[in-house]
């Protein structure tokens, strides 16, 4: 499709000096009842050197066509570098049975953020930073932990190793309030991290990592000492 429209943009530029060639020498030739007979000559040469100054502009523009395809491509292959890594660290909600969860942190609860870097290099403070409720309505939620009396969920990872995981218990409050007919609830987490190259991103479930900007205004939720610090 590319190459049609680039072959359908070329046929229009030929055409377009075509006729103001074409102008130029109709102009010449209707001139020409007032022209000496040896100013033929001079017009055959006015008429090679304007093919040739054709031939240069569409040469240029080729070229330059050329070079914005190139700079295309660059753009891309080096988005797709940065993305890669991004990619592969994913966050899905779990929920355990209380019997086997509740041990590593001494408190029970029901709902859980497993993050996950399927990566071959670590990536550093992974956070959960919210969620979206696809039924729709609003999401609260907060960290299950007293950390001041030695219970819960305390951690606040600077790094996660490739192939690990790490999984945050959390209270999820919804609004308007769960009745039997929203079942099932469909949450999405929402998750940031840094990369080995430095980079910042924020997934929303499944969806494509995107690159967190320095001047993010997204209001990250979680208890404060929890939170990532800015880049």
């Amino acid at each position: 499709m590319a190459r049609k429209l680039r072959v359908r943009t070329l046929l229009r530029s030929y055409r377009i000096e075509a006729i103001v060639l074409g102008v130029g020498v109709a102009a010449a030739v209707l001139t020409g009842v007032w022209m000496r007979a040896d100013a033929w000559g001079a017009l055959g040469q006015w008429m090679g050197a304007a093919g040739t100054v054709v031939a240069v502009m569409v040469a240029l523009r080729i070229a330059q066509r050329e070079a914005a395809a190139e700079a295309d491509r660059v753009r891309s292959e080096k988005a797709e570098r940065e993305i890669e890594q991004a990619r592969l660290v994913t966050a899905e909600m779990v929920y355990p049975d209380p019997d086997d969860i509740m041990s590593p942190y001494g408190v029970e609860y029901a709902d859980a953020v497993r993050i996950t870097n399927h990566s071959i290099t670590h990536v550093f403070t992974p956070r959960v930073e919210g969620f979206i409720r696809q039924n729709g309505g609003t999401t609260t939620w907060d960290i299950v932990t007293e950390p001041e009396d030695g219970g819960g969920y305390s951690g606040a990872p600077t790094v996660l190793p490739a192939g690990k995981h790490e999984l945050v218990p959390v209270h999820l409050k919804y609004a308007p309030e769960i009745t039997p007919e929203m079942y099932p609830i469909r949450t999405l987490p929402i998750i940031g991290f840094t990369d080995a190259a430095g980079c910042r991103w924020r997934r929303t479930g499944p969806a494509t990592p995107v690159r967190v900007a320095e001047d993010d205004d997204y209001q990250v939720g979680g208890p404060s000492w929890y939170r990532a610090e800015p880049n």
